[in-house]
């Protein structure tokens, strides 16, 4: 496989029959830039089998693809695709090929994290670690080790369903809520006052401020300020 952006991959193509060789380390990422300066560091750092692929050149189901990513092969993922977008459906696809993900961000987020595993990533590794300890990551991999043991997913995983636990506990008040009321509640959390709501929805004063009382009884706090607090500590809506 070529340093070159433009390259597409297909991952359901035969398997080259190299297993002798040391797996090929491809890094799918969005941002040129980046993903160069990867193949570039990662070569100095020893590994001669590297290559750079745009996300955009990924071919997830075709048998027509240039290049072939076979079983053993470790795929470095840049978590963020621009537009709003990530590059989480790349991962069962390229799991289920036999290859192994890593995936690189910024933000290693709980949430996040379980996805990707979830997912059958072997890791999210923090953007910002050092090249060195990258460089050990993936030679764990070569060698046919993990990048964490079977002890350290499982908590990892434990530790991702406590937390989404906590976070539906957090927003359970909030499901009692008719959609008027739910509808004024997010116009206060963005800041809205009353009369603005009111001239919005076309109703008046009054009755938002009744429906602001039903808010606070339903969520069982006295004031509209405890109501904003406890909407934005939910990360409400």
């Amino acid at each position: 496989m070529a340093l070159g952006i433009s390259t597409t991959v297909n991952i359901e193509g035969a398997d080259r029959g190299t297993a002798a060789q040391e797996p090929c380390v491809v890094v799918l990422d969005a941002h040129e830039l980046i993903a160069s300066s990867l193949v570039i560091a990662l070569r100095h750092a020893g590994f001669e089998r590297v290559s750079a692929v745009h996300p955009d050149a990924v071919d997830l189901g075709s048998a027509n693809g240039s290049v072939e990513l076979s079983p053993g092969d470790i795929v470095l993922i840049g978590l963020l695709y621009g537009d709003g977008r990530t590059t989480l459906p790349f991962i069962r696809p390229l799991v289920e090929r036999g290859c192994r993900v890593l995936v690189m961000a910024s933000d290693q987020g709980l949430p996040l994290t379980g996805d990707c595993l979830d997912r059958g990533a072997e890791t999210v590794l923090d953007k910002g670690m050092s090249l060195d300890r990258l460089a050990a990551v993936l030679r764990r991999l070569s060698a046919g080790g993990c990048a964490m043991t079977e002890a350290e997913r499982a908590a990892l995983l434990e530790s991702v369903q406590r937390h989404e636990s906590a976070q539906q506990a957090l927003q359970q008040p909030f499901q009692s809520l008719t959609e008027r009321e739910a509808d004024v509640l997010a116009a206060l959390v963005a800041g809205k006052a009353p009369k603005q709501i009111a001239h919005h929805n076309g109703i008046t004063v009054s009755t938002v401020r009744g429906h602001i009382q039903r808010v606070l009884s339903k969520l069982e706090v006295s004031s509209q300020r405890e109501a904003l607090a406890m909407a934005r500590h939910a990360g409400w809506p």
